[in-house]
């Protein structure tokens, strides 16, 4: 029995020299992992730690678009130009504004757009705004020639009423909307619901079409 004894203790170092290298190699494995992923993968592609903290700004800048959009300015010759029609300042009347906004290919897009624009009120100091501070767009869309604009409560809350007022801030929108197709008609929704008028004056009942008339000529 001695005999045997003796050669399982000589045995022992030995395993414990394999375990201690296999340590040792998974260590050197780890360790190496984690360099590629931090200095080498990021070289190879163009990415650094600072993309992290890149990532929040462009989503601000994404999600404040929309309400510093005012503030954009595009370039002369990008987007597309499009004509507005405001109130004539000191006037009973509509003037035409052209501005340029981003390119739209799609009708419903652009029709969103123009309102969108209307809401932010003229350039302009000629011009006058007609819908009223605190409006919003609930939606839009378009049925069968006929655009169907839903403002919130505010359209009609905030309007100052009359007859003629009531009058050039519906036609802002429908000959704004009609640039894009003359023949269309347009529909107005007061929070999602059809209302008889607009502040006791203008009715809501019926499609509007163009009506040029209102323009302001030239010279007067």
């Amino acid at each position: 029995m001695q005999p045997v004894i003796k050669k399982r203790q000589r045995h022992q170092p030995e395993n414990f020299l394999f375990i201690l290298m296999g340590l040792i190699l998974m260590g050197l494995l780890i360790s190496g992992y984690f360099l590629f992923v931090d200095k080498v993968l990021p070289s190879l592609t163009g990415t650094s730690g600072s993309s992290d903290s890149s990532q929040p700004a462009s989503r601000s800048g994404s999600d404040g678009s929309s309400a510093g959009s005012s503030e954009t300015i595009i370039p002369e010759g990008e987007g597309m130009a499009v004509t507005l029609y405001f109130g004539a300042r000191g006037g009973e009347h509509l003037v035409r504004e052209v501005r340029r906004i981003p390119e739209q290919k799609m009708l419903l897009s652009q029709a969103t757009e123009l309102v969108k624009e209307l809401i932010k009120g003229p350039f302009s100091q000629g011009s006058r705004a007609l819908i009223p501070g605190g409006t919003q767009l609930r939606s839009l869309f378009y049925s069968q020639g006929t655009f169907y604009v839903d403002f919130s409560k505010e359209f009609a809350d905030m309007h100052p009423g009359g007859a003629i007022e009531e009058t050039l801030s519906l036609y802002s929108v429908v000959n704004t909307l009609t640039e894009l197709d003359r023949k269309a008609r347009v529909r107005f929704l007061i929070n999602g619901l059809e209302q008889e008028t607009l502040k006791g004056h203008a009715g809501l009942k019926n499609a509007f079409s163009r009506y040029e008339q209102l323009l302001l000529s030239p010279g007067t």
